[in-house]
């Protein structure tokens, strides 16, 4: 299709506009990192080298966190931009279900909202998205138990979720 040269500068200019609009709109929705994660909203392409993140979990949690790439063993590891490499949240497993790639889903509520957008709060339990993988076995907890997840902090850009995925250790609190 050729533009007419007189529309084509307007056009551009159009797009461009809706461009820059639907990148506003939906990084408007991604909530920024907890006080004490690193001051950079964005994490690393995972083509760039990683630069080193305070892991968002207790120091006595840490020792969970795995170095390397932290989407390991991950299903389509594309698709999911880490926000911090080794996180830990605490709720409730308030539902568990097999995927059909071999991920255990739970959906944790009661977490605090700082690691939640507008995507998990929409579910209709307002819950954060925790996949365990195949590769890295955890137990699977009993329904309605509070327990503490830590893996990496991620957006699943394919859904607009935030999740902790994959999940490397699940503690029963």
């Amino acid at each position: 299709m050729r533009l007419a040269t007189s529309a084509g500068p307007r056009w551009l200019a159009v797009l461009a506009a809706l461009m820059t609009l639907g990148c506003t709109e939906r990084d408007r929705d991604i909530p920024p990192p907890p006080p004490n994660a690193s001051q950079s909203d964005r994490a690393p392409s995972m083509s760039a080298t990683p630069k080193a993140v305070a892991p968002l979990a207790p120091a006595e949690l840490v020792k969970y966190c795995h170095s390397g790439f932290p989407l390991e063993g991950v299903y389509t590891p594309e698709r999911l931009t880490v926000k911090n490499p080794c996180a830990a949240v605490t709720g409730i497993a308030w539902a568990i279900d097999r995927e059909h790639d071999g991920d255990m889903h739970i959906s944790l509520t009661g977490v605090d909202a700082r690691w939640l957008n507008s995507v998990n709060v929409a579910r209709p339990q307002h819950d954060l998205v925790v996949e365990a993988v195949p590769g890295i076995p955890v137990g699977m907890p009993p329904l309605k138990s509070r327990i503490t997840v830590i893996g990496p902090w991620v957006l699943d850009t394919e859904t607009g979720w935030l999740e902790i995925h994959p999940v490397w250790a699940i503690i029963r609190q």
